[in-house]
């Protein structure tokens, strides 16, 4: 098992034990997974309680290795230490692989010790979510705006659809990087179109008017700032797709004025979250019980 011994001003709670599980990040107050998960273990009767910890990104090693000697079942880990928790994990799942990032952490204590296994539930969220809010997605062009883990969450889960998938950013080279993963789920290679500049207007526009839906894996918006034009000026036979909740982003009020339909990422939130829990407590989710906790 790796060590990563370091000091941390982050005061743990002093009760820490197996029935906790927590969520790392920086920061976490604006988090519905508490209210997620505390609703799934009380309509489940289960001895679950998750909390939020906010951990800046220096801390990080201490944290997880502190958890760890607590004892405690689980963790989620969101922005910005995705990337970074791979590290301390001494076995990730293909998926995790996969998707290059960790969101959920399980510590698997045995009389040889213990293990930190590292796993992601975002494609797995993302793909139920598209399949409730999005047509059928097999051989539909899917433009997806993005090139960081996010992006790479959702190619996983657009190539499962079998959507054919366009990939743009401002970095060309780390788009590829995304197609990439597209085409390492998808081996027949049809869903793998291309890559577009972001930063090129024409192209830009030529190829958001041959797609049907446009997804939004940055975290541009979430402060009100916007995308470039192009990607505001939808049309009302697409859908707009952003991974960013609770906010409406211009992008998707930009879609919604012209009638296209919009969706932001509170399904993928719920059942990202969902097969979280499933993975911790070894029982199916109350889904609709975690979403209406979210809603709320």
């Amino acid at each position: 098992m790796t060590s990563h011994a370091s000091v941390t001003a982050v005061t743990l709670p002093a009760d820490l034990g197996p029935d906790d599980v927590v969520l790392l990040g920086w920061p976490v107050a604006h988090s519905r997974s508490p209210a997620m998960h505390a609703a799934a273990a009380a309509h489940l009767a289960l001895s679950l309680r998750y909390r939020a910890l906010a951990v800046a990104p220096e801390e990080l090693d201490a944290v997880v290795d502190a958890l760890g000697a607590a004892g405690i079942r689980g963790a989620n880990v969101t922005v910005p230490h995705k990337r970074a928790v791979v590290g301390h994990c001494d076995v990730l799942t293909d998926e995790a692989r996969l998707v290059g990032a960790v969101n959920t952490l399980t510590w698997e204590r045995s009389g040889e010790g213990v293990v930190l296994e590292g796993h992601n539930t975002d494609a797995i969220g993302l793909a139920a979510a598209l399949a409730e809010d999005v047509v059928a997605l097999a051989g539909v062009p899917v433009l997806l705006v993005g090139a960081g883990g996010a992006a790479r969450a959702a190619a996983v889960a657009l190539a499962r659809t079998g959507a054919r998938v366009t990939v743009t950013g401002r970095d060309p080279q780390a788009c590829a990087g995304v197609l990439d993963v597209v085409r390492a789920v998808d081996a027949s290679g049809t869903s793998a179109v291309g890559v577009v500049d972001l930063l090129e207007d024409a192209a830009l526009r030529a190829a958001i008017e041959a797609a049907t839906v446009v997804i939004n894996a940055t975290s541009v918006g979430l402060r009100g700032d916007h995308l470039p034009d192009p990607l505001e000026s939808l049309q009302a036979h697409q859908a707009a797709y952003d991974l960013v909740y609770g906010i409406d982003t211009p992008f998707l009020a930009a879609a919604r004025d012209a009638g296209a339909a919009a969706h932001d990422g509170l399904g993928m939130l719920v059942h990202q979250a969902a097969a979280s829990f499933a993975r911790w407590t070894g029982v199916p989710a109350p889904v609709a019980v975690m979403r209406d906790a979210a809603q709320r």
